[in-house]
Protein backbone atom coordinates (compact mmCIF):
# COMPACT_ATOMS: atom_id res chain seq x y z
CA UNK A 1 0.00 0.00 0.00
CA UNK A 2 1.34 3.64 -0.52
CA UNK A 3 0.40 7.17 -0.65
CA UNK A 4 1.19 10.17 -2.10
CA UNK A 5 2.83 13.21 -0.30
CA UNK A 6 3.48 16.67 -1.56
CA UNK A 7 6.88 17.89 -0.05
CA UNK A 8 6.52 21.05 2.47
CA UNK A 9 9.19 23.26 2.72
CA UNK A 10 12.13 21.91 4.94
CA UNK A 11 11.46 18.77 4.08
CA UNK A 12 14.57 16.26 3.47
CA UNK A 13 14.06 12.17 2.39
CA UNK A 14 15.11 12.10 6.37
CA UNK A 15 12.33 13.72 7.99
CA UNK A 16 9.72 12.49 5.35
CA UNK A 17 11.43 8.89 5.94
CA UNK A 18 10.71 9.86 9.79
CA UNK A 19 7.21 10.75 9.02
CA UNK A 20 6.08 7.70 7.91
CA UNK A 21 8.30 5.35 9.71
CA UNK A 22 10.12 4.25 7.38
CA UNK A 23 14.09 3.84 6.07
CA UNK A 24 15.30 6.81 3.91
CA UNK A 25 16.70 3.94 1.73
CA UNK A 26 13.07 2.61 0.92
CA UNK A 27 12.29 5.90 0.03
CA UNK A 28 15.28 6.82 -2.04
CA UNK A 29 14.82 3.62 -3.64
CA UNK A 30 11.49 3.86 -4.21
CA UNK A 31 11.33 7.19 -5.71
CA UNK A 32 14.81 7.06 -7.38
CA UNK A 33 16.24 9.63 -5.52
CA UNK A 34 19.55 10.01 -4.48
CA UNK A 35 20.06 9.94 -0.29
CA UNK A 36 21.62 13.84 -0.45
CA UNK A 37 19.07 15.07 -3.03
CA UNK A 38 17.22 17.93 -2.20
CA UNK A 39 13.13 17.94 -2.25
CA UNK A 40 11.49 20.74 -3.64
CA UNK A 41 8.09 21.89 -1.92
CA UNK A 42 4.71 21.33 -4.17
CA UNK A 43 6.47 17.81 -5.70
CA UNK A 44 4.56 15.14 -4.69
CA UNK A 45 6.64 11.81 -3.63
CA UNK A 46 5.77 7.88 -3.50
CA UNK A 47 5.62 6.98 0.46
CA UNK A 48 4.57 3.36 1.39
CA UNK A 49 2.37 2.82 4.53
CA UNK A 50 3.87 1.50 7.26
CA UNK A 51 2.48 -1.79 8.67
CA UNK A 52 3.95 0.21 11.68
CA UNK A 53 2.51 2.94 13.86
CA UNK A 54 4.23 6.38 13.49
CA UNK A 55 5.60 6.70 16.29
CA UNK A 56 5.42 10.76 16.94
CA UNK A 57 1.93 11.17 15.74
CA UNK A 58 -1.63 9.22 15.04
CA UNK A 59 -4.31 9.97 12.74
CA UNK A 60 -7.62 11.08 13.39
CA UNK A 61 -10.67 11.46 10.83
CA UNK A 62 -12.74 13.84 11.76
CA UNK A 63 -16.12 13.52 13.08
CA UNK A 64 -19.29 15.46 11.91
CA UNK A 65 -19.31 18.57 14.53
CA UNK A 66 -15.67 18.60 15.38
CA UNK A 67 -13.78 21.64 15.34
CA UNK A 68 -10.02 22.03 15.87
CA UNK A 69 -10.38 23.81 19.69
CA UNK A 70 -12.24 20.59 20.84
CA UNK A 71 -10.10 18.39 19.12
CA UNK A 72 -7.10 19.56 20.92
CA UNK A 73 -8.87 20.17 23.96
CA UNK A 74 -9.56 15.99 24.35
CA UNK A 75 -5.59 15.46 22.43
CA UNK A 76 -4.48 17.64 25.14
CA UNK A 77 -2.41 19.85 22.19
CA UNK A 78 -3.08 23.76 21.88
CA UNK A 79 -5.38 24.51 18.93
CA UNK A 80 -2.70 26.66 17.20
CA UNK A 81 0.02 23.98 17.29
CA UNK A 82 -2.43 21.47 16.05
CA UNK A 83 -3.43 24.08 13.35
CA UNK A 84 0.39 24.35 12.59
CA UNK A 85 0.80 20.55 12.49
CA UNK A 86 -1.84 20.01 10.22
CA UNK A 87 -0.90 23.00 7.98
CA UNK A 88 -3.96 24.74 8.49
CA UNK A 89 -4.92 28.43 9.16
CA UNK A 90 -7.33 29.71 11.57
CA UNK A 91 -9.95 30.82 9.32
CA UNK A 92 -9.71 26.98 7.48
CA UNK A 93 -12.47 24.61 7.96
CA UNK A 94 -12.00 20.82 8.90
CA UNK A 95 -14.80 18.73 6.84
CA UNK A 96 -16.05 15.05 8.02
CA UNK A 97 -13.52 12.24 6.75
CA UNK A 98 -10.47 14.29 6.98
CA UNK A 99 -7.78 13.25 8.14
CA UNK A 100 -5.37 15.11 10.68
CA UNK A 101 -2.22 14.20 13.17
CA UNK A 102 -2.38 14.28 16.59
CA UNK A 103 0.81 14.17 18.40
CA UNK A 104 0.79 11.04 20.71
CA UNK A 105 1.82 10.43 24.66
CA UNK A 106 5.04 12.51 25.66
CA UNK A 107 5.37 13.85 21.73
CA UNK A 108 6.44 17.35 21.63
CA UNK A 109 7.03 19.18 18.35
CA UNK A 110 7.70 22.43 17.14
CA UNK A 111 6.63 24.25 13.31
CA UNK A 112 9.91 26.38 12.49
CA UNK A 113 8.77 29.69 11.96
CA UNK A 114 11.24 32.45 9.35
CA UNK A 115 13.47 33.74 12.11
CA UNK A 116 13.91 30.30 14.56
CA UNK A 117 17.16 29.78 15.71
CA UNK A 118 18.59 26.11 17.03
CA UNK A 119 18.44 28.03 20.20
CA UNK A 120 14.65 28.92 20.05
CA UNK A 121 13.67 24.98 19.46
CA UNK A 122 15.66 23.61 21.94
CA UNK A 123 14.38 26.03 24.48
CA UNK A 124 11.08 25.50 23.34
CA UNK A 125 11.04 21.76 23.34
CA UNK A 126 13.15 21.83 26.51
CA UNK A 127 15.79 19.22 24.92
CA UNK A 128 19.69 19.20 23.55
CA UNK A 129 21.07 19.72 20.21
CA UNK A 130 21.96 16.17 19.98
CA UNK A 131 18.92 14.57 21.25
CA UNK A 132 17.09 16.73 18.56
CA UNK A 133 19.64 15.86 16.00
CA UNK A 134 19.41 12.39 16.90
CA UNK A 135 15.23 12.28 16.61
CA UNK A 136 15.12 14.42 13.25
CA UNK A 137 18.07 13.62 11.37
CA UNK A 138 19.16 16.98 9.50
CA UNK A 139 17.56 20.33 10.50
CA UNK A 140 17.72 22.78 8.26
CA UNK A 141 15.77 25.71 10.03
CA UNK A 142 13.64 26.47 7.38
CA UNK A 143 9.93 28.24 7.35
CA UNK A 144 7.59 25.09 8.32
CA UNK A 145 9.75 22.60 8.96
CA UNK A 146 8.31 19.52 11.70
CA UNK A 147 10.62 18.88 14.53
CA UNK A 148 9.54 16.05 17.03
CA UNK A 149 11.02 15.23 20.62
CA UNK A 150 9.58 12.03 21.90
CA UNK A 151 10.34 11.83 25.84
Amino acid sequence: MYTIYQVQNGDTLVSVANKFGISVNNLSNLNGIMVGSVLNPGDYIVVPKSQFENPYFMEYTVKKGDNIYEIARVYNVSPSQLLKLNGLNETDIIYPNQKIMIPRKNVSFYVTGIDDTLDKVMRGLNVSADELARQNGTIYLTNDQLIVYKK
